[in-house]
């Protein structure tokens, strides 16, 4: 089973490729959260072995999405989800209930590979890639829909939607957005809205009508009403789902820390609050009101940078899963000579908190503050001989550090020589040794610690 897409450059890998030819900037400028986008570009080589119905049959056998709740089945015509049915008999069938599955896709039922980035490295390159640019929460579910059938009536989703035509053939009629930007429901936004209880809204027809084919995208904000048929082929999509922080989730975190400093906001609400004929009880604005007097006088001020960078390490993309283990033999065996480099598809990032420098290439680690004068190397060189780290490490020093960035899978083996350091002068090499820096002399038992 081949992931790799080496034989065929033009296929979609990157945000980048994903929305050629506007770009990922105009994107964000002119879309995103704003208004509807179709790409036609109808060019099947951009998403040629990323999934199509021979993806469907090789996933079921050796990645076995319905033996792990990954895979729902639903009927066509509006009759409902079949997932536990099948999902039952999967686990009692020699097969993994593949057999049973062909049928029910034979019988106009649609397979729905959810989370697919977890176990299908084609998606996985796509998705990782859009967390990185988008700075998002991304995943993402495969819709294999057969010919003259549709899953799902007219529905509205809590998220933006990028859609992917993979193969085969797909018409998505579009209404007109009722509520701009809509949250998803919960019984106490129910409870004080009762719109949202209300009975299933009429979208009236459709204002648009788009058919995708292979290589076509379709970009639809959170709200705006939708339903997708196949035509008389086949249809496999990616649905590919964003999931921002958004504005209100990000106050609430800082409140949240605001409440870490101040006594008042961690006790528990009035009681008296809850009597209906208590006069005092303040407005919302009131409430807000006071949580930013609070704000204000917490010294030093609350870091939000720190704070949203902090947020993105938890969507950050993992390395390449490929070079773990020789990661991990790497490690054992390094000298000054060994060449490593970051994972492929990466990008290095340092957060400095009180107490320590998180940094993240791939894996995550901590390293000591004193260490400070060593990464501006790391960030400069994705490539590197273990000896061309500054000269202010000692030569044990060197390796004891590089062997904690290979075991957390900030590093692996490089596959070529490094480049050059040529102490010109020209930001290339390392600076001299530093006497005020003698903690350095010394090998520590283990610079990092994972996390």
């Amino acid at each position: 089973m081949d992931f790799t897409t080496a034989a065929n450059p033009n296929v979609i890998t990157s945000t980048r490729a994903l929305l050629d030819p506007i770009g990922t900037d105009a994107f964000i400028d002119r879309h995103l959260e704003r208004e509807v986008l179709h790409l036609e570009r109808g060019e099947a080589s951009l998403v040629e072995g990323i999934f199509d119905l021979e993806s469907m049959g090789r996933c079921l056998h050796y990645m076995k999405p319905q033996l792990r709740e990954c895979l729902r089945v639903v009927a066509a015509d509006g009759e409902g989800e079949r997932t536990t049915e099948y999902g039952s008999a999967a686990r009692n069938e020699p097969d993994d209930g593949v057999a049973r599955l062909k049928r029910a896709f034979a019988d106009r039922h649609t397979l729905i590979f959810t989370g697919a980035e977890a176990y299908w490295p084609p998606v996985e390159r796509i998705v990782m890639d859009l967390r990185r640019s988008l700075h998002s929460m991304v995943r993402c579910n495969v819709y294999c829909t057969p010919p003259a059938s549709q899953g799902f009536d007219t529905h509205v989703d809590g998220h933006d939607v990028l859609v992917l035509q993979t193969s085969g053939t797909k018409t998505w009629r579009i209404h007109e957005t009722g509520e701009a930007l809509p949250m998803e429901s919960s019984p106490v936004l129910a409870q004080m809205l009762p719109r949202l209880a209300s009975a299933v809204p009429d979208h009236g027809e459709p204002s648009r009508e788009v058919v995708l084919h292979p290589g076509d995208v379709l970009y639809l904000p959170r709200g705006v009403p939708h339903s997708a048929a196949s035509t008389d082929q086949h249809s496999v999509h990616l649905t590919i789902g964003l999931y921002p922080m958004r504005m209100h989730e990000f106050i609430g975190q800082v409140v949240d820390l605001v409440a870490f400093e101040v006594e008042e906001l961690r006790r528990r609400a009035p009681i008296e609050f809850h009597s209906d004929d208590h006069p005092a009880i303040p407005t919302a604005g009131d409430l807000l009101r006071r949580v930013a007097e609070f704000a204000d006088g917490i010294d030093p001020p609350i870091d939000l940078r720190r704070l949203l960078q902090t947020n993105e390490e938890s969507h950050a993309p993992p390395g390449d899963p490929a070079s773990k283990f020789a990661s991990a033999l790497a490690g054992r065996t390094i000298d000054l000579d060994t060449v490593v480099e970051r994972p492929g598809g990466t990008v290095w990032r340092t957060r400095r908190t009180p107490e320590e420098f998180r940094v993240s290439c791939g894996g995550t680690m901590s390293l000591p503050l004193k260490l400070e004068p060593v990464l501006g190397f790391l960030e400069a060189h994705p490539c590197f001989r273990v000896g061309d780290l500054p000269r202010i490490l000692t030569d044990s020093a060197k390796i004891t550090l590089v062997r904690n960035l290979l075991a957390n899978d900030l590093l692996q083996p490089g596959d070529g020589p490094a480049p050059r350091l040529d102490g010109t002068g020209n930001g290339m090499t390392a600076p001299p040794s530093n006497p005020d820096l003698p903690w350095l002399k010394t090998t520590p038992p283990g610079i990092g610690r994972g996390s």
